[in-house]
């Protein structure tokens, strides 16, 4: 998505690439060092208007990264699913969405906000001319049985007993958390996956089974991802500008269904540095935390290469070779479904 495509429909008119830098400068310190006067973007167009010109165009290819670790079934299932925007803001993800199905599809959004819900508007109707979004809640939810939920950057700032009752109320039948990937969030995300196995959904990712998380009770270490994404060039120079890294992007991600798919049985949570004869990464294997040592010896350059780039959250299938003290010395056949 470009800037281009978005200015004309922003709510405040910025006078200048600066007076847009300044404006996402000031966002970013409202998010993460002044967050009891976050909610001021709310209710201030120029704010608004530079959240939808930085996060917009960061958020699409993130969302379609996440989608790319889930079972290709249950991707198949999304795209023919109404797609509820819980928290939606001024739309990002609910664009994000369009884009990825990439043909008009039926689109709810949840925001409390006028503010918000004008701009949502505004970016829809200019971007999809004729496409009908739906930005009300019981008219258009009721007797709608195939339901994609997304908590886009959301259930942390409502919290799980919040989050839980618009889950029981809407009654989904697949559901995304999308959520920033900090040590804080991860207890409350922990409830709402409790609960929700609870109440008969099955997680698909990123556990492969529904026992009890491994990382539970923890107090150093917490469940989140890594996506590298890619921006256009115009992206890429105005997030280097505001100094701010939306290239690698730390994440909670956690995906529910009420059916069953196949999932992995092994997924890396934590990548260490890598020495110089081996990589070592921690891997929650069927719930269970395992630390997982690969020797380089003998491995091809582009075997090499791929271990090396390796996040959390892809998957892994690997074949033990020995116990080496706490860790398992393995060879890996599969990273991320491509075969090594």
């Amino acid at each position: 998505m470009q800037f281009a495509k978005i200015t004309p429909l922003l709510l405040h008119k910025f006078n200048s690439e600066s007076e847009l830098l300044k404006a996402i400068e000031e966002l970013s310190f409202k998010f993460t060092q002044n967050r009891e006067r976050i909610s001021d973007y709310l209710s201030d167009p120029r704010l608004t208007s530079a959240y939808v010109a930085f996060y917009l165009t960061t958020n699409m290819p993130k969302f379609e990264a996440v989608l790319k670790w889930m079972p290709e079934l249950w991707i198949e299932e999304l795209k023919n699913s109404t797609f509820v925007d819980l928290g939606a803001g001024p739309g990002t993800f609910s664009i994000a969405f369009r884009e990825w199905v990439g043909r008009p599809v039926d689109v709810i959004q949840i925001e409390s906000s006028p503010l918000m819900k004008e701009q949502a508007r505004l970016l829809w109707k200019g971007l999809y001319p004729g496409e009908d979004l739906k930005q009300t809640l019981e008219s258009d939810i009721k007797n709608k049985e195939n339901l994609f939920l997304l908590f886009g950057h959301s259930a942390n700032e409502m919290g799980a007993e919040a989050a839980l009752k618009y889950i029981r109320q809407l009654n989904p039948k697949h559901i995304l958390f999308i959520e920033p990937g900090t040590k804080e969030f991860f207890p409350e995300m922990l409830k709402i996956r409790s609960e929700l196995i609870k109440d008969g959904f099955e997680i698909l990712f990123p556990c492969s089974t529904s026992l009890d998380c491994g990382l539970k009770n923890s107090q150093t270490d917490w469940c989140h991802q890594f996506v590298h994404v890619r921006h256009s060039e115009e992206v890429e120079r105005i997030t280097q500008m505001a100094r701010r890294d939306r290239r690698l992007l730390p994440l909670t991600v956690q995906a529910f269904s009420r059916q069953t798919f196949t999932k992995h049985k092994a997924r890396i949570i934590r990548v260490f540095p890598e020495t110089k004869f081996s990589f070592e990464w921690d891997v929650c294997e069927d719930n269970v935390i395992k630390h997982y040592q690969v020797m380089k010896r003998g491995l091809s350059k582009e075997s090499l290469n791929n271990l090396s780039s390796a996040l959390a959250g892809v998957s892994i299938e690997a074949e033990y070779e020995k116990m080496i003290e706490n860790s398992v010395r393995v060879r890996v056949k599969f990273l991320n479904n491509h075969p090594l």
